[in-house]
């Protein structure tokens, strides 16, 4: 065989993988797509009949029906291509970055560098205009930066100027608050810090772990200093959790084969001793302090808010809410029936920074809140 036709058959070889999943991909559409269409002609006495059905848009929704239930392989078929695609390419859906070492991001953290606003100027007149509200009734905000996940686990990532675009954008949005003259938080020195420690971030997944909420806690009680309520806190029953980036490769079973299985969180439970179980918790300063912010605040896995608890020695009233991003449950809050008649002493405002890449973030129609 010649140099060249080695050449040649190698070059084949390698890009093989490359033209295979399309094709395959191809092959799997047209066959597909005609189960549907003979499917259809043969029982297209059950499809609707009227303009109106069509308009209204029942008749999307039966022909919706009709595909799935003549594909029952549909879902199973999306993810074997999307394990695949991953073993072959490392690649994923749009939503997520695939780093090394089985670690994935989020692709928001990677535009957030992209699509921030112009010298974060609708940030700083954002958080200026909440902390004006809750100054007037007498209450400090105090605002807690959270840095990316790419930045503190840099390690990881497959593209070096990424990480130093978001280390520069952590520290760009603590400037402007410090001009703004907004307390915030130092929280990206102590998770790197604590790296050592143990893991602070999920692998597959877009949040932080109890740890890195602890770290965090950690650093807001030594800002504002402690209360007189001393907390312990205790471990609970561990949870498996399929790391929501995981899901844009693939779901359910296929996940632990490509090595993206479910990950242990185990979340914690702040008490306080009887004496202070059993005090008035309606007095108007029972609570001093207010927790809002995202799902890293929210979601009880990461324990954020009972880390806060032990590390102010103090109770947290935990207002975050999950898939709303950092604004929305501010808003809320402002206009909640919480602020009207048990204000607390100080708001702090947990604020993830891949959030400062959305260009509609503070356009968002304020959300109510649940009780007026």
């Amino acid at each position: 065989m010649t140099v060249e036709s080695n050449f040649t058959v190698k070059t084949f070889a390698s890009a093989a993988p490359a033209f295979a999943l399309p094709v395959l991909f191809l092959g799997y559409a047209v066959v597909a797509n005609y189960e549907f269409v003979t499917g259809l002609g043969r029982d297209i006495a059950e499809m609707p009949k009227t303009a109106s059905a069509y308009l209204s848009g029942e008749a999307a929704a039966q022909i919706d029906t009709y595909y799935k239930k003549i594909m029952p392989h549909r879902l199973p078929s999306i993810d074997a291509m999307g394990a695949a695609r991953y073993l072959a390419f490392r690649e994923g859906r749009p939503g997520v970055v695939v780093g090394e070492d089985g670690w994935l991001f989020s692709k928001e953290e990677f535009e957030a560098t992209l699509k921030r606003t112009p010298d974060l100027r609708e940030a700083a007149a954002g958080v200026t205009e909440v902390r004006d509200q809750l100054a007037a009734k007498g209450i400090e905000l105090v605002v807690v930066p959270l840095p990316a996940k790419a930045d503190i686990y840099r390690e990881h990532v497959s593209y070096p100027a990424i990480p130093t675009d978001l280390e520069r954008l952590y520290e760009d949005f603590r400037t402007v608050l410090d001009n703004a003259g907004i307390k915030n938080i130092e929280t990206r020195a102590p998770l790197l810090e604590a790296k050592a420690k143990g893991q602070l971030f999920l692998t597959t997944d877009t949040h932080w772990t109890p740890l890195g909420a602890e770290v965090v806690a950690d650093a807001v009680g030594a800002a504002l200093g402690k209360r007189d309520t001393t907390y312990s806190i205790a471990d609970t029953a561990p949870v498996e959790r399929e790391g929501d980036l995981s899901k844009f490769i693939v779901t359910g079973g296929l996940a632990p084969l490509v090595g993206l299985g479910p990950e242990t969180v185990v979340p914690r439970e702040a008490s306080a001793p009887p004496a202070a179980s059993s005090t008035d918790i309606f007095g108007p300063s029972s609570i001093p302090f207010v927790l809002t912010g995202t799902s890293y605040s929210a979601n009880p896995q990461w324990s954020f808010g009972e880390s806060l608890k032990v590390s102010l020695a103090s109770d947290v009233l935990n207002l975050a809410e999950e898939g709303k991003g950092p604004v929305a449950p501010m808003r809320a809050f402002l206009d909640s029936a919480t602020l009207r008649d048990t204000p607390p002493e100080v708001v702090i405002w947990e604020f993830p920074i891949r959030y400062l890449g959305q260009t509609q973030l503070w356009n968002a129609e304020p959300a109510k809140a649940a009780t007026e």
